[in-house]
């Protein structure tokens, strides 16, 4: 564990060190406040915690974290230093567990700096603390560290199958969109039970309980098992490179 921890504490630290990781915090903090407040407020809209939610499964989830984590694996190959982690003493497993851990303690991170909006809605906004349905916002949260967890470590995989950090971010990107909305597509055009089948691996529909208030066993389930199972594969594929 101690192994998985300097690695993700060496990940960590060079996000806060690259310019992409300044670049993904400030578009996340700029959409979040922007389409979560400014604009509702100035269009005559009460301010509510749905703008930010938006913003971060529409924007966070398929698009700011695979720009997190393109380099994870892509970068070590490029340079050459993945090989060097591999021939150390250190298991495969824990390389990925502590890459995928670093990219995600850096999305816990942005997803922190909304709580701030909870603080203004309970504190500035006259008389809405007790229109604040509290519980509704801790399932939302859940069900954002669920699917955060899940899109990181599929990102991590599209990393780690190509050492061009610009290949990573797109295989990310284009598995992450599919996952999240191509149940929902899917569904939509065939029939039962067809639909259903599809409806249900779509990781949208999948969401649309936590937002609603209820934590779901089936829910929780689905996004754990899509993040082990993208570690899982992350770390055969870097057992392949290791006896090459």
């Amino acid at each position: 564990m101690t192994r998985v921890l300097t690695i993700a504490r060496r990940d960590l630290m060079a996000l806060f060190v690259s310019p992409a990781g300044w670049v993904v915090a400030a578009l996340f903090v700029l959409l979040s406040s922007a389409f979560g407040f400014v604009i509702p407020v100035l269009a005559g809209q009460a301010a509510t915690m749905d703008g930010v939610f938006g913003v971060i499964t529409s924007f966070l989830l398929p698009v700011l974290i695979p720009v997190i984590t393109m380099r994870v694996f892509a970068e070590e190959r490029s340079e050459g230093t993945l090989e060097l982690l591999l021939t150390s003493p250190v298991r495969d497993w824990e390389v990925a567990a502590g890459k995928w851990l670093g990219a995600f303690t850096f999305y816990l991170l942005l997803l922190a700096t909304t709580l701030v909006y909870v603080v203004l809605l309970a504190v500035y906004v006259p008389g809405h603390l007790a229109s604040l349905d509290l519980g509704l916002i801790a399932s939302t949260y859940i069900g954002l560290l669920l699917a955060g967890g899940a899109a990181t470590a599929i990102g991590a995989l599209a990393s780690s199958l190509t050492q061009n950090q610009i290949v990573a971010f797109f295989l990310a990107l284009a598995i992450l969109l599919f996952t999240w909305y191509a149940g929902t597509l899917l569904g939509f055009f065939t029939q039962p039970p067809a639909s259903q089948l599809f409806q249900y691996s779509g990781g949208e529909n999948r969401f649309q309980s936590f937002s609603l208030g209820l934590v779901t066993l089936k829910d929780t389930v689905y996004f754990l098992s899509l993040g082990i199972a993208a570690l899982f594969l992350t770390t055969r594929l870097l057992d392949s490179r290791r006896w090459r």
